[in-house]
């Protein structure tokens, strides 16, 4: 199954992983938290092997108490994350993609899993804010995920579902565009490996040539 672009009016892009690198991040924050429980540290490889959402359930894999220590796992986790949060780049292929896109005619919004005021900030300090007509993020700092949201983003997009391409780097941005109803496309760089995505039904690409053609 491969995109036609032809056929596609709107652009619902993810943000951790698919357009900026934060992986590397993720892990950091990841370990810092182990490490402080005496706990085994992760590699990246592993990370993306069973990074999920909700991330409740990845932290659990990892021998964390979420039972006890959810609140606190979270802001803990969040601290971390924050602190090195403007080392974060895009991926080199993004703002030539975006630029693209929006020459195109095509409609370009954000919806993420990340909590929406930093988000915001986030996509201003990288100066990509001005390419989206909307930007989406949850209300709190859980991570459960987004797929509550979908619904509601595809619909202030004004845009048929079956217009509505919907781009991630993880099984569960797949997860998101099916309760939307819309179409999806993953890509193999981000917090799930080639191999977990392929669990998925969605094409995946190595970047973002696809949407350049």
């Amino acid at each position: 199954m491969s995109i036609d672009l032809n056929k596609t009016d709107t652009i619902i892009f993810d943000w951790n992983g698919t357009l900026i690198d934060d992986v590397w991040l993720g892990v950091k924050a990841m370990n810092q938290m182990l490490a402080k429980r005496n706990m085994p540290v992760i590699t990246e490889t592993y990370y993306r092997e069973i990074f999920r959402f909700p991330v409740k359930d990845y932290y659990k894999e990892l021998g964390l108490d979420v039972d006890s220590e959810w609140e606190q796992i979270s802001l803990e986790f969040m601290d971390f994350f924050l602190l090195e949060a403007p080392k974060v780049k895009l991926y080199e292929d993004v703002v030539k993609t975006l630029e693209h896109l929006k020459n195109s005619g095509k409609k370009l919004c954000i919806l993420s899993a990340m909590q929406h005021e930093g988000l915001l900030k986030q996509t201003k300090h990288l100066k990509v804010n001005q390419h989206f007509d909307f930007i989406q993020g949850i209300d709190n700092h859980y991570a459960q995920g987004k797929a509550h949201l979908g619904v509601k983003t595809a619909k202030r997009t004004g845009t048929p579902v079956e217009k509505i391409l919907f781009v991630g780097d993880t099984v569960h941005d797949e997860e998101v565009a099916e309760v939307i109803g819309c179409k999806s496309a993953l890509v193999s760089r981000g917090h799930n490996d080639l191999k977990r995505l392929k669990e998925a039904k969605s094409p995946i690409y190595d970047d973002f040539s696809f949407l350049s053609c």
